[in-house]
């Protein structure tokens, strides 16, 4: 019926995503693309975001800091045999070598001898011999087969703390920032103060409207969501490293999304792991249809370390989420009103909801600031299409990646009469122009903020025939 899916991805450009002859192909599947500190950091991507932007500028760009995301800065493959002695260095950029191993790691030296060093997705294990100086050691080829590039490093028996948010970190993000980057993503963190010291340093360089995201991918992360969810914009789950954790508690997936969802923010889960025996463990139809039936605002894909997988994993999610969300059942969400916070403007948001359910509802429209009306409606999970606009280039960026959410970036000068005469435009783009002159609409809008501006857009909802807006 319509000509998107509910909920939206999220492909990480990695050197087999980067190249515009992939991108060109994946443009109209992928919403959101995702880069991250631990890559292979230099000029190039300002080429790619450039690319990304060429090809569609209405897309979304995601930075996710570095953590302990150590990766090979080689661009070649090499070929280890067992027993072999094989040089790790320090490298921020990548190098085309081989017979060195560079990794984005500069404190080598602090790690033990005979201490692991692991390689995800190559399954290589090394084992150091030697420390030759502060940032270079000797390694024993212990489990061997093809060093992939870029590959994900882990160094075992070892405890090392990676910081969160180092002085590196920031003059990266600074970087970004220059060049395009809408959202942050932040890995690693194990105190709420950790996001608030995001929050300054963003303050402090004017982005205090950009939205943060923080990845749960910890037992720390999990036992303090509640405070981390109160503080950050949005949540993404790694559930594959918190099964045991969850495990420990009997908690379930769908309850810790319920958890976040209830308290309007957006939700995301990781999709697809690292290599496995040079496979992918790609997740089942059925696995894809539990997150759909809670909604899930958006699937984060992981790497995707060679170039002729990646057009047909994004090809086979997006045909996954086609297949699996008309399936999905309704979703009763209560009133949020638990902490005697159901104001004037939830009570506009909640009601819209209603209406969908009480009527034959064929789309709503709302106008918003901050994003903080179309996530509402969107935490309740209507079963209809939420065509949203805006104003805020911050806010256009942030609706990319929520559930059910159809956005639109409008000029300042955009009043109510115009809401209704695009927004009829709109609904019949988002619907293939199938519907009918009779057909419901809603129209809503709500006060975001305590002192908002006086402007001619409604605060309420409206009831409309596609024909009478």
């Amino acid at each position: 019926m319509w000509n998107f899916n509910f909920s939206k991805i999220v492909a990480w450009v990695w050197p087999t995503l980067a190249k515009e002859t992939v991108l060109s192909k994946v443009i109209n599947m992928v919403d959101v693309f995702r880069l991250s500190l631990s890559g292979w950091f230099d000029d190039n991507n300002k080429k790619y975001i450039d690319t990304i932007m060429k090809l569609d500028n209405s897309k979304t760009i995601m930075m996710e800091t570095k953590w302990c995301d150590v990766r090979v800065k080689n661009l070649l493959n090499i070929n280890l045999k067992k027993w072999d002695i094989i040089n790790v260095d320090y490298s921020e950029y990548a190098q085309e070598s081989e017979k060195t191993i560079f990794v984005d790691y500069e404190k080598l030296a602090e790690l033990w001898i005979w201490a692991k060093i692991k390689f995800e997705q190559s399954n290589i294990l090394l084992e150091i011999v030697e420390i030759k100086k502060e940032d270079n050691v000797d390694c024993k080829v212990i489990e061997w087969w093809e060093l992939l590039q870029f590959d994900r490093v882990r160094f075992l028996d070892n405890n090392i703390d990676f910081g969160v948010l180092t002085e590196r970190d920031k003059k990266d993000i600074l970087w970004w920032i220059e060049h395009w980057i809408h959202i942050i993503a932040l890995s690693g963190v194990n105190e709420p103060d950790d996001i608030l010291m995001l929050k300054s340093f963003l303050a402090e360089n004017n982005k205090w409207n950009m939205k943060i995201l923080a990845k749960i991918e910890t037992p720390e992360w999990l036992k303090n969501l509640d405070v981390i969810n109160s503080l950050a914009d949005w949540i993404i789950f790694v559930f594959d490293k918190l099964e045991s954790e969850m495990a420990k508690h009997n908690l379930e997936m769908k309850d810790l999304i319920q958890r976040v969802k209830s308290t309007w923010k957006p939700v995301s889960v990781t999709f697809i792991s690292w290599l496995e025996s040079q496979k992918y463990p790609f997740r089942d139809p059925k696995s894809v249809q539990e997150f759909c039936d809670c909604a899930i605002d958006s699937f984060v894909l992981e790497w995707i370390i060679k170039e002729d997988d990646t057009l047909d994993i994004i090809t086979q999610v997006y045909d996954l989420l086609t297949k699996c969300e008309p399936n999905s059942p309704e979703i009763t969400r209560d009133r949020f009103d638990k902490d005697d916070d159901f104001v004037v403007r939830d009570y506009i948001i909640y009601n819209a909801y209603r209406i969908t359910k009480e009527l034959d509802i064929k789309a709503i429209v709302c106008f918003t600031d901050n994003g903080y009306t179309s996530a509402r409606l969107s935490s309740l999970s209507p079963k209809v299409p939420v065509i949203t606009f805006t104003k805020s280039d911050e806010t256009y960026r942030y609706l990319n990646m929520i559930w059910w959410v159809k956005w639109y970036k409008i000029s300042e000068s955009f009043d109510y009469e115009n809401l209704k005469r695009i927004g009829k435009e709109m609904i019949r783009i988002v619907f293939k122009w199938n519907i009918s002159l009779d057909d419901k609409v809603v129209i809503v809008q709500s006060n975001e903020r305590q002192k908002d501006e006086k402007n001619d857009m409604i605060n309420g909802v409206e009831l409309y025939k596609f024909k009478n807006i």
